[in-house]
């Protein structure tokens, strides 16, 4: 308890109260624990979805940075109309991930299957899409923000061996070269199987929980 308490800046005790309404709403297993319910679970699927369509609209129209958007998608996921939602994600051309590359759960709570592959962990010679961030950190956000950008094609060069950096080819123009550091950090996807529209990091239990804490319960 006190380490959701933590993570949600309150108190155990508002943590603890937060629960038992969470529990007699049947939105958990039990009022000790944050193990959802199947009802619990659809409803935390559909406030990531409208948080996640909110945060790519507002880097794609916007042109906010990726760690800019959190808040504002905070306060904007709140609008409760289903076919304005719908003609969000028509109008975004119904994307798969997020600037922040979390998955974007479909309308039935359906996350999609994507396939994405460490960059770090990649041999040469093929071609490659930038998809995915693998931290949220904001220093590491806007070291990104110099030059690489989501949908990017890549084509690994080389691999140096001595410290791991890479260098690769963008978009069959520039060279670029990433450290090992960085490299680590980046998921692609075989060119094949992406679609422009993707964007692409990683959904935990704890932050689907969370999600009801900005909901009246």
């Amino acid at each position: 308890m006190s380490a959701v308490a933590e993570k949600i800046q309150n108190s155990p005790a508002s943590a603890s109260d937060m629960l038992r309404r969470l529990y007699e709403k049947g939105l958990i297993e039990d009022k000790n624990n944050i193990t959802l319910t199947d009802q619990g679970s659809f409803l935390a699927k559909l406030i990531i979805r409208k948080h996640r369509l909110w945060e790519t609209f507002l880097v794609e129209t916007l042109n906010f940075k990726w760690d800019e958007v959190h808040t504002i998608a905070e306060q904007l996921e709140h609008v409760q109309s289903s076919l304005f939602r719908e003609r969000l994600e028509r109008f975004l051309e119904y994307p798969e991930r997020d600037p922040h590359v979390d998955p974007i759960p479909d309308k039935d709570g359906n996350f999609p299957n994507l396939s994405i592959i460490l960059l770090s962990e990649l041999e040469p010679d093929k071609n490659y899409v930038f998809r995915s961030v693998d931290t949220d950190d904001k220093g590491f956000l806007n070291h990104l923000d110099k030059g690489l950008q989501l949908g990017q094609r890549w084509v690994i060069i080389e691999k140096e061996e001595f410290d791991m950096s890479v260098k690769l080819l963008e978009d069959d123009k520039n060279e670029v070269y990433l450290s090992e550091r960085v490299a680590k950090n980046l998921n692609v996807c075989l060119s094949e199987h992406y679609k422009s529209n993707n964007l692409s990091i990683k959904a935990g239990f704890l932050n689907c929980f969370l999600y009801f804490f900005r909901i009246e319960v």
